[in-house]
């Protein structure tokens, strides 16, 4: 056991002005404890399609963990409430396995309102709460329950021209037309082992892909997964609660076993008829990515072989049955997947990702699979394709090309040559959120002992206005902890094949020279997940708990 436990006091140089605030030690319990001592956390910020508001959902001030819809005016400056959850269903809500499954694999917590998506003329908002669905008429400031079953729907948004509302339910595809309230039926075999528009387990957890189906422009149509689970072998899992542990039996893939069937159809809304896409004789692959052309006609997927060392960018054509590969990626060890796959309005061209040189970077292309240009170069990775001007020829974009440990908006010419541009503030963390127009964005930053803040920003990085500063003064829950945080060292390490490693070490400032001290190694090497960043994570506190709490001799000598 550890024994003669002492907490420090370590100086931060992050407070701006003098904080009246005596000084607490950091205990386990008020790490995990509320109010979070992130502060004030607006989480799923959105623009409306008009930019003319950003919405995000907001946990309320007497119980944090039950969220509500607001918005924030960009015409009067004014934030409000637009939902009070409580007031459409306050009790406990009676969540499916495959929600529960499903929101753990978004890693979606809490209760209330948790997930929305906006119609795309921003006159509605649409949003799921225990089970149903409700439809926010932004004109009338009212909402409406648009289904009323035992049944649980999920995975609803709106069709691409406002018209229909899709959704899962009891493993079939279903459209709700708005305007008669009449259900369309689209798959019909759902149910056990048959899943209809839905990601499979590997899809979600593993490809972050979380829908099984996807809608032409035109309304006409939507492509869907048809997947079989029966291939899969059932295992033995568990549930772990505050108050105990389930076990349940789960159809679980584990590595070299059987993966699921599945199949890709495109379905129309008029009959119901389905066409199913010839896959290719290899049945023991799988569909990472799926998505529209601008015609309304071709469907493009990402076919990937079981090994995920071939990807393949298909166009199917819904008229003639015909499809070709439009481009291939291959690698020796694995394709890393992306969402960074952008069709231009023009019909002619699309953006594509690929790390075939090297590093992540962004690539133009006709829509016959040629390759134009490569829009970005160098050593250092874009993280996401954020929005594309096509106007004015710019792409915006996520990456590292100042440091690996911080993530910046950049700007880049699209269609000549041309260096990318910093856009946000360096000394920071940012993800940003781009509106349709290109003019503004939201900045989300932080740093490693600074807890997130967000500002609206013009797309030359002029600050706007605040959506929420999360100021470190004396109300904030964080400030009597300051004074104890130590700020992290930052430094690289060499391999032996000469690849650089970056580490950060949280430590006492008043470590004695040449003294052993104890040493905890917390190491995650999945990809996707950094953990050596200059940005602000709650797990950090733990860290920095740590630190303080392996700081005495007796310690030491007992691990």
């Amino acid at each position: 056991m550890l024994k003669k436990i002492k907490h420090l006091s370590l100086a931060v140089p992050l407070i701006v002005g003098a904080i009246s605030v005596q000084a607490k030690p950091l205990s386990l319990e008020r790490i995990f404890d509320d109010p979070s001592l992130s502060g004030k956390s607006p989480v799923q910020l959105k623009f409306s399609p008009d930019g003319s508001r950003v919405t995000y959902l907001q946990g309320k001030t007497d119980d944090y963990n039950r969220y509500d819809l607001w918005e924030y005016n960009l015409e009067d400056n004014t934030n409000r409430v637009l939902v009070d959850s409580a007031e459409l269903f306050s009790g406990p809500e009676n969540l499916s396995d495959e929600e529960k499954a499903r929101r753990e694999r978004q890693r979606i917590f809490g209760k209330g309102i948790l997930e929305y998506t906006w119609s795309t003329d921003g006159k509605a908002l649409l949003f799921p709460l225990n089970g149903d669905l409700y439809y926010y008429d932004l004109a009338s400031a009212k909402s409406k329950k648009l289904t009323n079953t035992d049944a649980f729907e999920t995975d609803a948004r709106f069709s691409p021209k406002g018209n229909y509302v899709s959704f899962i339910r009891e493993q079939n595809l279903y459209a709700l037309a708005l305007n008669s309230g009449k259900e369309i039926q689209l798959s019909q075999d759902g149910g056990g082992v048959i899943k209809n528009g839905m990601a499979e387990f590997v899809a979600q957890e593993e490809m972050s892909r979380m829908t099984g189906y996807w809608w032409s422009g035109d309304e006409t149509k939507i492509a869907y997964t048809r997947v079989d689970e029966s291939p899969v072998k059932e295992a033995i899992r568990n549930e772990i609660y505050a108050d105990e542990v389930k076990l349940f039996n789960q159809r679980y893939p584990f590595t070299g076993t059987d993966n699921v069937k599945i199949q890709l159809g495109v379905v129309k809304l008029n009959d119901q008829h389905v066409d199913w896409i010839d896959l290719g004789k290899d049945e023991d692959i799988y569909i990472a990515r799926a998505k529209w052309l601008k015609d309304s006609k071709t469907l493009s997927y990402q076919w990937q072989n079981r090994s995920q060392q071939t990807l393949e960018l298909r166009f199917y054509d819904s008229e003639s049955k015909k499809q070709k590969v439009a481009l291939t990626e291959n690698s020796d060890t694995w394709i890393n997947l992306h969402f960074d796959l952008v069709f231009l309005k023009d019909k002619k061209h699309f953006v594509w990702a690929s790390e075939r040189d090297g590093f992540k970077h962004l690539y133009l292309y006709r829509t016959n699979g040629q390759l134009v240009r490569q829009i970005t170069s160098g050593d250092w990775a874009v993280d996401s394709l954020k929005g594309i001007d096509e106007k004015k020829g710019i792409v915006y974009f996520a990456g590292r090309k100042d440091t690996p440990l911080e993530s910046h908006l950049y700007s880049a010419p699209l269609f000549k040559k041309g260096d990318s541009k910093r856009i946000t503030e360096e000394g920071q963390y940012h993800n940003v959120v781009l509106a349709k127009d290109n003019k503004t964005f939201i900045d989300t930053s932080s740093s490693v002992n600074k807890p997130k803040s967000a500002a609206l920003r013009k797309v030359n990085g002029e600050f706007i206005t605040w959506l929420e500063e999360n100021k470190l003064d004396n109300s904030h829950p964080l400030t009597p902890y300051l004074s104890n945080l130590a700020t992290p060292e930052y430094g690289t390490l060499k391999a032996d094949d000469g690849q650089i490693m970056h580490y950060r070490l949280f430590k006492p400032t008043n470590m004695s020279a040449g003294k052993k001290h104890p040493v905890i190694v917390n190491v995650y090497g999945g990809p996707h997940a950094q953990r050596v960043t200059n940005s602000w994570r709650s797990k950090n506190l733990y860290f920095q708990y740590m630190a303080c709490l392996l700081y005495t001799s007796d310690a030491a000598d007992d691990l």
